[in-house]
């Protein structure tokens, strides 16, 4: 009789799971198979016939899907790690404040609502050489155009910076407020300073969001596509800027929809090998560090 117990709490879980389950299996599952069993073939117009795995032997030579992770590996060093920290101080800030407190989280809070290409249009004007509200002050310095490509890169750093920080911070502040208030009596008992609480005791609780919104941050870096694709309107692109973009030109523009969903299997597996290494990485500190 037991096991008849078990079967039937098993099937009621399923039973529970069945809709997102139907959901997910429609809407991920079954696109990514369509794309690994697209990506086998080759391609001439409309014509498409079967050729194994040379759509992946073509990609590991091919010097332009590899140059296009620059940006993304810029954003993963630099953008994600600021962020990161940018975040954890203004969440403290968001503790700390007693008046106005929900006001400011608002504010934070506010360029996550706004829609990527309304965004990327706002930041395209911001750093336009005729109708940016800067160029009065450049002028005056004698500096010149700031939309150059060279640029770029440090102008999606101030624009990802600006809608994505705030919203990090709202997350960090949730887990904040959701330590014990007793660790931070206890400290204050023993005469820490509200500096020393912070850094010493309530920092490294936060060590699971931090983890979690790494990892959700550098899979954005690897996917990065709306901003770029907004600024090429202003200032000259290659087709390979970021791997998105490339992958997205070589479908639409170029009619190479087999090659471009194998490079987007490439992708989704480097995606992931990013994330279970920094899985891994940190759990072995944390390891080691109570071991």
């Amino acid at each position: 009789m037991t096991w008849i117990k078990k079967l039937k709490t098993s099937l009621k879980a399923y039973l529970f799971l069945a809709p997102f389950l139907a959901v997910f299996s429609a809407m991920v599952i079954y696109p990514i198979g369509s794309g690994v069993q697209l990506s086998m073939y080759g391609q001439r117009g409309a014509r498409m016939w079967y050729i194994g795995w040379e759509n992946y032997q073509r990609i590991l030579s091919d010097s332009l899907f590899w140059n296009s992770f620059k940006v993304p590996l810029f954003l993963l060093l630099v953008q994600v790690p600021l962020m990161l920290i940018l975040a954890v101080i203004i969440s403290f800030m968001f503790e700390t404040r007693k008046n106005g407190g929900a006001l400011y989280r608002f504010i934070y809070y506010l360029p996550y609502t706004i829609p990527g290409i309304v965004s990327g249009l706002v930041w395209s004007y911001i750093f336009s050489d005729s109708m940016s509200p800067l160029r009065p002050i450049l002028d005056a310095i004698g500096y010149g155009s700031l939309l150059t490509r060279e640029n770029v890169p440090g102008i999606l750093l101030v624009m990802i910076l600006w809608q994505f920080t705030g919203y990090t911070a709202f997350i960090m502040y949730s887990s904040l407020i959701a330590i014990p208030r007793e660790y931070a009596e206890a400290a204050q008992l023993d005469g820490a300073a509200h500096w020393q609480i912070a850094l010493r005791i309530k920092l490294p609780l936060l060590k699971d969001p931090l983890i979690t919104l790494f990892i959700f941050n550098a899979i954005g870096a690897m996917q990065i596509f709306n901003e770029p694709w907004m600024l090429r309107d202003l200032v000259v692109l290659p087709t390979n800027y970021t791997p998105t973009m490339y992958i997205y030109n070589s479908a639409f523009a170029q009619g190479r929809f087999t090659y471009a969903a194998a490079m987007g299997i490439i992708l989704a597996v480097l995606t992931c090998l990013v994330s279970l290494y920094v899985l891994r990485t940190a759990s072995k500190l944390i390891l080691d560090r109570h071991s």
